[in-house]
């Protein structure tokens, strides 16, 4: 607090809340300057007379809520790091999932996640907690939101255990994407423009056109403040045409590698550039390398039983492996 002078005094004038302040504090050291534009206090406001200027002044900040106020620092700190690639390659390296037993016995769960993995995940979650919500309310009882979305977690583990999606007629998810059709259509956003999931933050438009291969997502296209249109950008894969992929790509096509589980359906011509939603134009592979043509310029060529991969010399064949890492048996 003694260096962010603004702040210090909004929130010694009682104008923020603990968690707002750390909120903006946040940001503040990533970018100096975010302090005087997420609260408008200045340094000679503190002080007993200065109370009131200060509580005042910070009305923007105090009044719009707490998600309100992360959704600002949220755009604010995306802004000061324009490299939106090496942001996002950043947050991947650092993905985790922790788990642990409380003192209490309660199982307990931490995760980090890119921001489109988190909208898919509760995009996949909120149908399983939707029923058991109507299921929950038919036997009279009634739970908060958060304990049926747990409940959510653990029937999407039990269904993947039981049953196949192979073949179903369903979009993988819904996802409500806010672009810029400029920055859409160009590959990467520019100083105003905008590139976020909803209620998530900032993803690169690299993200936004991948969603587009097996997910609905309805792009809303701004210009500034008005909201234009709103477009389809995706469409189900047919079941037919999934039916006929699965059969054809049992693994990932890279050659070399024989991954089995968890395989991702790509468009070979994204489809964001015309490319059609059919089999000739599909293939599956795995997460690693789906993502490394997606993000880090990689390329696949040829087509079945001739598949070619061209990957940067620093991009091997799979993802980097700590010294000591165990390497078992393809799955």
């Amino acid at each position: 607090m003694r260096e962010l002078p603004a702040l210090d005094a909004a929130y010694r004038a009682g104008a923020l809340s603990p968690v707002q302040a750390n909120e903006i504090a946040s940001v503040a050291a990533a970018d100096p300057a975010a302090e005087r534009e997420l609260v408008d206090v200045e340094p000679s406001d503190v002080g007993h007379q200065g109370a009131a200027r200060a509580r005042a002044r910070a009305h923007l900040a105090a009044t719009e809520g707490v998600p309100g106020l992360r959704e600002r620092c949220r755009r604010v700190k995306a802004a000061a790091t324009p490299d939106g690639a090496a942001r996002h390659e950043a947050i991947r390296r650092t993905r985790s999932l922790r788990h642990w037993t409380d003192p209490d016995g309660v199982f307990r769960l931490d995760g980090r996640l890119l921001p489109e993995d988190g909208a898919e995940l509760l995009a996949g979650l909120e149908p399983l907690r939707a029923r058991i919500f109507v299921e929950a309310r038919a036997a009279g009882r009634r739970e908060p939101y958060e304990a049926y979305l747990a409940d959510a977690l653990v029937a999407m583990a039990r269904d993947a255990r039981t049953g196949s999606d192979a073949t179903r007629p369903v979009p993988r998810a819904s996802i409500h994407v806010r672009v810029d059709h400029t920055a859409f259509r160009r590959g990467h956003v520019e100083a105003g423009e905008t590139c976020e999931i909803l209620g998530i933050g900032p993803i690169p438009v690299a993200s936004a056109r991948a969603l587009v291969a097996d997910a609905v997502i309805s792009a809303i296209v701004c210009d500034g403040v008005d909201v234009k249109s709103v477009a389809h950008l995706g469409r189900t894969i047919p079941a037919r045409v999934r039916t006929a992929l699965v059969a054809r790509d049992p693994v990932c096509v890279v050659p070399g590698c024989h991954t089995r589980t968890g395989l991702e359906i790509d468009h070979i011509v994204p489809f964001a550039e015309g490319g059609a939603t059919c089999l000739a134009n599909l293939c599956r592979l795995c997460r690693w390398h789906h993502y490394l043509k997606t993000h880090q310029g990689c390329r696949l060529t040829g087509g079945p039983g001739d598949w070619r991969w061209e990957s940067h010399e620093s991009h091997g064949h799979g993802p980097p492996r700590d010294i000591g890492d165990e390497v078992g048996p393809a799955p």
